[in-house]
């Protein structure tokens, strides 16, 4: 079951990975930067969180990332 409120969450935008996909901030780099920039945002991480709570039934085995 999910456990946060997908009814407000941003649509992400992955087609620049030099960018946040939630709010398009400039990533210092597209892997670790991202996950930086996740921890400074609680906006942006809870989009996230939302995002992989909406994906994690559609992926095999669920989400590992």
């Amino acid at each position: 079951m999910p456990t946060t409120d997908n009814s407000s969450a941003p649509i992400p935008r992955w087609g620049d990975p030099d960018h946040c996909p939630f709010c398009a901030d400039e990533l210092a780099d597209p892997g670790a930067g991202f996950i930086d920039h996740l921890d400074e945002s609680p906006e942006c991480a809870s989009g996230f969180e939302q995002w992989r709570d909406r994906v994690a039934g559609d992926m095999m085995r669920g989400w590992g990332g």
